[in-house]
């Protein structure tokens, strides 16, 4: 029981991480290289944000959302949705570009010294049927739960969803009907990066970050994505707390350190049994 309670406490941060990641390629078809830098960004800029004024790690990662929202909002706009009418390959890699961009300026200004967050709950450990967990992975798991709930929601129930939806299907149609399908895309973009921003700080509170630990995190949130169905919101949660549970598990039979060879080798036989995702079947955004 105590390794299953871990194992989706775990999944609902990846879940979270990768909440973004599926909501881009649901809607573009677009797999965003630069995800894992989002993440990052958020912490160090929540980091920074404490530093200055102080406050909860916690609610300054919306203000920290906030300003990734709105970077994220003019790239797409400018330049990513003008570089995917050059082919899919374009914009794979005008992310990849965006993603060593990023790291290399987060390197630059914070050196390459991991930091965590720091909280009065990050340190502490909540009982759950007698066992002991951790506080930050359990908010990490509601807030993942309250976060693909509300995505879900919106692009199922407002203007605005509808909008992605047909968007998503087909934009030229879309566009002939009068959506913008230029704005919706940076809309999209916009909304993902926030959630990274907040899946960044989740992280922060229970690992050390360093401006190179994006590539790591994109890796398990693609893995995330994949095996949840790319593109589905609700696929991303059961996606993420499938992959929590199988690390877990993993790495008490073989050890700690074969967690990234079991994950990603789950993820090899997935792909050769389900190649689009084990819970593809889930309305997709």
């Amino acid at each position: 029981m105590e390794l299953f309670i871990q194992g989706i406490l775990l999944g609902g941060l990846y879940a979270t991480t990768a909440l973004g990641l599926s909501l881009v390629f649901g809607t573009m078809r677009m797999v965003n290289l630069a995800h894992g830098e989002f993440l990052i960004i958020g912490a160090y800029l929540t980091s920074v944000i404490v530093i200055a004024v102080g406050g909860d790690p916690l609610l300054v990662a919306i203000p920290a959302a906030l300003i990734c929202a709105l970077a994220a909002y003019p790239l797409q706009r400018y330049v990513l949705t003008p570089v995917m009418s050059h082919g899919e390959e374009a914009p794979i890699t005008a992310t990849f570009g965006i993603s060593i961009a990023l790291q290399t300026i987060l390197l630059l200004i914070f050196t390459s010294n991991p930091r965590t967050l720091s909280a009065p709950y990050s340190a502490t450990q909540v009982e759950i049927f007698g066992i002991g967990i951790r506080t930050s992975l359990l908010i990490a798991l509601v807030i993942g739960v309250a976060m693909v709930i509300a995505l879900t929601l919106v692009l199922k129930k407002t203007s605005f969803g509808r909008q992605v939806r047909a968007a998503s299907i087909d934009p030229e149609a879309a566009g002939l009907v009068g959506i913008d399908v230029k704005k919706t895309y940076a809309r999209v973009m916009a909304i993902a990066a926030g959630s990274a921003a907040i899946g960044g700080v989740l992280i922060a509170l229970s690992f050390s970050v360093a401006p190179n630990s994006g590539t790591a995190w994109l890796l398990r949130a693609f893995t995330v994505v994949v095996i949840g169905g790319l593109g589905s919101i609700p696929g991303t949660l059961y996606g993420g707390l499938f992959v929590g549970l199988v690390e877990t598990y993993g790495a008490v039979i073989f050890g700690p350190e074969y967690r990234d060879v079991i994950v990603f080798g789950v993820l090899v036989i997935v792909l050769l049994v389900r190649p689009n995702g084990l819970f593809a079947k889930v309305s997709r955004a």
